[in-house]
């Protein structure tokens, strides 16, 4: 345990609840005692490869990661119940500590490593309960929101509900408190990954929207292509702005007399922009097309044309930039897949968006005929790559349940590239030793 974040005499510094959210860090340490009336539990994460929590079925795996992802989502209601005496997550820059103290009471502490310690209680009562006329309505709302019980809906959702249905609802709650999900996001991820989606789509008729219900590998795929469309976009508008005024841009460079250097430069300057056109080739965001052979037979001993060249590779730098953020992400989904799937092509089409095909028949594949274990390798690193903020906490509960037995010999290594990629780190509960793959390093036993 960090005991850095005591408090020190004189260094109280400012105590303002309301003041803008700052991030926590990274989650470095977690335990948490009195777990089921029975277990003490303490690990320390590692931030750079996935954390691995194993032990006997009953030692509390699962617990672990649904109680993080509860404080991650200030979702107080749910942590209540579960059976624990007192939990501390210690963070790169903060610590909170949370001890049950009854049944229906919880004492939240945060300690920064400067400044006075913040307080806050909650109880079950200092929620809004759910009146007759809620549980009526979400009884009808089941179908669009996709739960079941109050507590698997999301906050935002439930704040919805709180606020049209709840008489005068009110909340105690501190700013510090408020913002626990922005200062330590996490994502959970369960076996449920191929369970359908709820999208929100216009209506055919009229206006407003509807909510329909597609498979969950198709809304990954719509996601991507939004993404792709998106970008393009923005890659259109910054082409045309810079058109514009390429001409007078050249004369004034060609006037100005700036040094551009001599043809060596510019042919190193005219390989760096091949590079990121191939790499941008390669994920399907630009055609091949656009890649250049040569400008070695240009006359690159001319200083004017030199100007109108380096302006033009300074140009075609800057457009290309645009899609650096999605390419960054779309560049080592793709890779993965390319990875895992055997026989099949993956591509970007101008048409058609992203695209399966099989490298036997040349035949496109739809995303809902892959196997189930490709479709749980695809809706995964679509999470952890496009639903995943840089800085999140990624927990997996039980990933060798979707997951072919040689695919989990590689899975530590897959996730930490994708760790690399995305800027996420991550904490897996597991019973399989292919997964973790002699990686006892990574390894958190909880059996004692």
């Amino acid at each position: 345990m960090d005991d850095t974040f005591l408090e020190q005499p004189g260094n109280e510094g400012p105590n303002n609840e309301d003041v803008k959210f700052a991030h926590f860090g990274r989650l470095v340490h977690y335990s948490v005692s009195g777990l089921f009336g029975y277990y003490d539990h303490e690990f320390a994460l590692d931030v750079d490869e996935p954390t691995i929590l194993t032990g006997a079925n009953g030692t509390g795996k699962s617990t672990v990661l649904r109680s993080i992802n509860w404080i991650s989502r200030g979702h107080f209601s749910a942590l209540i119940r579960t059976d624990f005496d007192a939990m501390a997550l210690v963070f790169e820059d903060a610590m909170l500590r949370i001890q049950k103290i009854s049944n229906d009471r919880l004492e939240l502490q945060l300690r920064r490593r400067t400044g006075r310690p913040k307080h806050w209680r909650y109880t079950l009562d200092s929620e809004s309960r759910l009146t007759p006329s809620m549980e009526r309505s979400l009884f009808n709302l089941r179908d669009a929101f996709g739960v079941e019980e109050w507590d698997d809906l999301t906050p935002e959702a439930r704040n919805r509900l709180i606020h049209r249905y709840a008489v005068n609802p009110q909340s105690d709650k501190p700013g510090w408190v408020e913002n626990i999900p922005q200062s330590f996001p996490a994502l959970f991820v369960t076996d449920q990954r191929l369970a359908p989606e709820r999208r929100r789509r216009p209506k055919k008729r009229g206006d407003g929207e509807t909510i329909g219900v597609v498979a969950a590998i198709e809304a990954a795929v719509l996601h991507i292509n939004d993404e792709v469309q998106r970008y393009k976009s923005l890659y259109g508008t910054a082409s045309q702005n810079l058109d514009q005024n390429f001409p007078r841009r050249v004369f004034s460079a060609i006037s100005s007399q700036r040094e551009f250097g001599g043809s060596k430069d510019v042919l190193r300057e005219f390989q760096k922009v091949q590079s990121i056109r191939s790499s941008l080739a390669t994920t399907g965001l630009i055609s091949p097309t656009e890649i250049e052979d040569s400008i070695a037979d240009l006359p690159l001993n001319n200083p004017d044309s030199v100007a109108l060249i380096a302006t033009y590779l300074s140009d075609t730098k800057e457009k290309l930039s645009t899609f650096e953020p999605l390419r960054q992400r779309l560049e080592p989904f793709i890779e993965f897949l390319r990875r895992h799937y055997r026989d099949k092509e993956i591509r970007i089409d101008d048409k058609d968006g992203f695209k399966i095909a099989s490298t036997r028949t040349g035949e496109d594949i739809s995303p809902v005929h892959l196997s189930s274990g490709e479709q749980q390798m695809f809706i995964l690193a679509h999470k952890l790559l496009f639903e995943a903020p840089p800085g999140t906490l990624v927990m997996i509960d039980e990933p060798e349940l979707s997951l072919h037995v040689l695919w989990q010999s590689t899975f530590v290594d897959d996730l930490t590239e994708i760790s690399t990629a995305s800027g996420t780190y991550f904490l897996l509960a597991t019973h399989s030793p292919t997964l973790i793959a002699g990686r006892t390093d990574l390894r958190r036993s909880l059996d004692g």
